[in-house]
């Protein structure tokens, strides 16, 4: 597929390739003005637990999915902003530190890139790659917290820096799977750390601030404090554990169990009527079962309460819960769930809201719900920033993987 020339700089494509769905949506971006044109989202196939296992399934979601946006935007796309997931994210933090050359201990823009060089030589994996490397501050001299140190007299300058890497396969399918469907990865992108850029205020960063992605296969998190990112999480639990509990619970198959939780889901079992009830299709030919509503929450409770009480635990690892003055922000589609904020809040301690997408134009209205955070957080990531990866098209499909990778590893500077 091809984009007229004259639009291609303007057309951006965020592909949110998700455990259970793959979302789409194009936008013109008009200077600093980004504006919804196209919207699909199709049930994903060939992903397990964000991870791609089966690239022509996968590959015809795609597909699918990027196609209907095209109807609706009336614009043929190539290059996409891929959004990444899977237990196999790391996110460790590194420093750095170099002594000033310039004669007169002025600070450039060498100097800086220099010292992120500094921060990011550490010994990968050779089943690695990276991903994003975010500074967090500059330490100029003993002077910490600087944002931006060039022009500033200094004799020593450090940087500490939030290093995200993907596992090496992970990351090759998930490119592979997008090059079969017939499309160009213009870059890879953290699936949470787009949808941040999607849903946060410029406030909520500096007070630092904790957002939940919860998918259909995984939960990831980020932290933001101070204006920077500063910790990151995977966790292999997301609503189709919930979905599974319902379908064992009320004996029920999978897809049924998935239609009654998004229809009749609740987060807190206290909140129901004890005399509402639920009609659940037999399964096999068997005759309809009438269920307590009550009895599908107290399902659903625990299973979201073991998800926020992991993710607990490891943000209170990190030393920052404390921090957190701007809350939880909960974006993803399980976050639609009656009264998710109420049990979140009660568990975390500190305030909570739902993140839909901000700072948009266009069919804003059709993407007015945390489904689309991360596709919607995709396109105003490739607003700020140029493609990294390039063209995709070599013949030999090998070395257009190694040319991607090789690229990844060559970027170390990005802020949002």
């Amino acid at each position: 597929m091809a984009t007229s020339s004259n639009m291609l700089s303007s057309i951006v494509v965020g592909l949110d390739i998700g455990t259970t769905k793959v979302c789409t949506v194009i936008a013109r971006i008009l200077g600093h003005e980004c504006e919804v044109i196209g919207v699909s989202v199709v049930p994903s196939h060939g992903l397990r637990k964000g991870v791609v296992i089966d690239i022509e399934e996968t590959a015809r979601s795609i597909a699918a999915s990027i196609k209907k946006a095209e109807i609706q935007a009336g614009e043929m796309v190539r290059g996409v902003y891929i959004g990444i997931s899977g237990g196999h994210i790391e996110g460790i933090n590194s420093r750095g530190v170099i002594a000033i050359a310039d004669k007169n201990q002025e600070i450039t823009e060498a100097d800086v890139k220099r010292v992120i060089d500094a921060a990011t030589a550490i010994v990968l994996p050779v089943d690695r790659d990276l991903i994003h490397v975010i500074p967090q501050e500059f330490i100029v001299d003993s002077h910490e917290g600087i944002r931006d140190p060039v022009g500033m007299s200094a004799h020593r300058l450090e940087a500490v820096v939030h290093i995200i890497t993907a596992a090496t396969t992970s990351v090759n399918n998930t490119v592979k799977a997008v090059k079969k469907a017939g499309f160009e990865a213009q870059d890879i992108v953290l699936q949470p750390l787009a949808a941040s850029r999607a849903i946060l205020s410029d406030e909520e960063r500096d007070m630092g601030v904790l957002v939940l992605d919860i998918g259909g296969g995984t939960t990831d998190y980020v932290i933001f404090k101070d204006g920077s990112l500063r910790s990151t999480g995977i966790l292999s639990l997301g609503g189709n554990h919930v979905t599974s509990d319902i379908s064992y619970g009320l004996k029920t198959s999978l897809p049924t169990a998935e239609e009654i939780k998004k229809r009749f889901g609740c987060a807190i079992a206290d909140f129901v009527d004890e005399g509402e009830v639920i009609e659940v299709p037999g399964v096999g030919g068997r005759a309809p079962v009438i269920e307590s509503r009550r009895k599908l929450a107290e399902i659903i409770q625990p299973r979201l309460e073991e998800i926020f009480s992991l993710v607990y635990q490891s943000v209170e690892k990190t030393g920052l819960l404390d921090g957190l003055l701007g809350g939880v922000v909960l974006t993803g589609g399980v976050s639609l769930t009656p009264y998710i904020v109420d049990l979140a809040s009660a568990i975390f301690g500190m305030p909570v809201r739902i993140g839909n997408p901000l700072g948009i134009g266009g069919l804003r209205d059709m993407v007015d719900s945390p489904i689309y955070s991360t596709a919607v957080g995709l396109c105003l990531y490739a607003m700020d920033n140029s493609p990294r990866l390039g063209p995709t098209d070599h013949k030999d499909e090998e070395k257009n993987i190694n040319s991607i990778v090789e690229r990844l590893k060559e970027w170390v500077k990005e802020f949002f």
